[in-house]
């Protein structure tokens, strides 16, 4: 065991050490373990390094004001291991440091992913981040409510043991650090920076989350240029817990091909030996080979992304042995904790956390919208995309001030490394179709040069989709309900069931569409308006379907 200085936090490293590097992140009251689950495939092709936030899992009680100076302290771990150039998740406040490394140091990122995460968190007084509550009252209160937060109620109520880890882990933080890290998070903004981050980015978000609704992830994805979304079914703020399947599939597929060269990471570690475990895990809580109780079964993810191959999950995460400290989950390759101070408290792993019926299946570049099984996890594409990726020459987000998405000068070695794919509108409308409405017949006759039709779809991919779609005066939203009314207007019903699909998928929620239609039955008269509702209340079902 080896003392953790102040300007650095306490990691664990798992996996070949002469492996790349992924940096893995935890949520504000959580530990590393909290990635468990997803460590075993992880493994497979990175050496994983996590770590803890001041105060928790037993790490030194060593408060940071900001989120820049847990980045900081961040970099300054990774320098003394090495590590140069790393892959990065986070989620919740750790994912915010992920964004604060794609900003100030985006030399060192070879992926970025974040999970309940937002550019600026508004719903930072609910959900027990708000420091005057946490000064106040303790965190008693808070570890109370974690559960109700963290997780669904049918999960919940299927994994009493998770939900009693969870609220341990909580009681064992330290107060002073969780507050400082409460207050860290309010003052995070970086809403006009966001036009500057200049890699491909997975942003995953719990359906039902609370703590960082959908209306701040929106902002986080319509700010990066390159930003894909997966909401995932029947989770909350931890879904990396959850949905252990679905996270660890979209998570693999993201990382599949990081862009640009990887550069060499270091492979010495620091002095200690194995780290702390947890309390000993309720009977019953050892990892197993079939799946676990299946909660009611949730609604189809959205996800928005360029995807790579066609594939399924099927049942949870690989099953691995009870450690002897009942820790259920498997360690995943050769791990190794360097922890300063005491053995751990109340640090014990999350259980098996079995994916509920039907966790992650993704999409493809062929059919970006492949249908999903009742309450499947559609999951995002790997880092291996069908173009290039945007560079200079993309447009930013209508959400993102001119200013903020204008080129950073070059500065040292932070400066921004980009992939320019020049101005050429036929490449840039051939990937946003595919993003937005998928590889169906029209885009295969594009494709075709023998089709009578290849021309006319080559025009629409060109014109259509290379210009008018790619201009960044509105968002990809507002862009989606302009269509449908322009559809509804013209009387277009088969477009529209597919623009209506496209715009479900695409992140807009059903009660959005209803609105626009109905005010656009004001304008368009209501007998268009009515056969326009009758064709987005199918669609919708059949969505909500699978």
């Amino acid at each position: 065991m080896t003392e953790t200085p102040a300007n650095t936090l306490q990691y664990r490293s798992d996996g070949p050490e002469d492996a790349p590097v992924l940096v893995l992140g935890p949520a504000l009251g959580t530990t590393w373990h909290m990635w468990d689950r997803q460590i075993p495939e992880l493994t497979r092709r990175w050496r994983v390094i996590r770590f803890d936030l001041p105060g928790h899992g037993g790490a030194p009680a060593q408060p940071a004001a900001t989120i820049g100076e847990l980045t900081d302290r961040l970099l300054t771990t990774l320098d003394t291991l090495g590590v140069d150039r790393f892959a990065y998740v986070g989620c919740c406040v750790s994912g915010t440091i992920g964004t604060d490394l794609a900003l100030r140091h985006p030399r060192r990122l070879l992926s970025l992913a974040v999970v309940g995460s937002a550019a600026h968190f508004t719903a930072a007084p609910r959900g027990g981040m708000r420091a005057s509550d946490v000064r106040a009252g303790g965190l008693e209160p808070v570890a109370r409510t974690a559960p109700e937060r963290w997780f669904t109620p049918a999960f919940a109520g299927a994994q009493p043991a998770i939900v009693d880890w969870a609220v341990q882990m909580v009681r064992t933080t330290d107060l002073a650090c969780y507050e400082a890290a409460c207050e860290a998070l309010a003052a995070f903004d970086v809403r006009a920076e966001l036009g500057r981050i200049d890699l491909p980015a997975l942003v995953i978000v719990g359906a039902e989350d609370q703590v960082t609704p959908a209306a701040d992830v929106r902002v986080l994805v319509a700010g990066i240029r390159d930003a894909h979304l997966a909401v995932l079914p029947a989770a909350r703020h931890l879904a990396p817990v959850e949905q252990p399947t679905a996270v660890t599939d979209l998570l693999t597929r993201h990382l599949a091909t990081p862009p640009g060269q990887q550069g060499s990471q270091g492979s010495q570690g620091g002095e200690g030996g194995q780290g702390p475990q947890g309390p000993q895990v309720p009977q019953g809580m050892g990892a197993r080979s079939g799946p676990g109780p299946t909660p009611a079964s949730p609604q189809p993810a959205v996800v928005e992304t360029p995807g790579a191959n066609p594939y399924r999950t099927e049942g949870a995460a690989g099953a691995a042995g009870t450690s002897g400290s009942g820790n259920p989950y498997a360690d995943g390759g050769r791990g190794e904790d360097r922890a300063a101070g005491a053995g751990r408290s109340g640090d014990g792993a999350p259980g098996e956390g079995d994916t509920p019926a039907g966790a992650g299946r993704a999409l493809d570049s062929g059919n970006l919208y492949a249908d999903a099984a009742p309450g499947a996890g559609r999951a995002a594409g790997s880092g291996a995309w069908d173009v290039a990726r945007r560079g200079d020459d993309a447009p930013a987000s209508a959400s993102t001030p001119a200013s903020a998405s204008a080129p950073v000068p070059a500065s040292g070695d932070d400066a921004p490394e980009r992939a320019p794919v020049g101005g050429d509108p036929r490449v840039r409308g051939l990937r946003l179709r595919r993003e937005v409405l998928g590889a169906g017949d029209a885009l295969a006759r594009h494709l075709d040069p023998g089709d009578f039709s290849a021309d006319y779809e080559d025009l629409v991919t060109r014109v259509a989709w290379g210009d008018v779609w790619s201009r960044p005066g509105l968002d990809r939203r507002t862009r989606f309900l302009l269509t449908l009314t322009a559809l509804t207007a013209g009387g277009h019903l088969d477009e529209l069931a597919t623009h209506t699909r496209a715009a479900l998928r695409g992140g807009v929620s059903p009660d959005e569409i209803k609105e626009t239609l109905l005010h656009a039955s004001l304008y368009c008269g209501l007998p268009a308006a009515g056969k326009a509702f009758e064709v987005a209340r199918r669609v919708v079902a059949e969505e909500a379907d699978g």
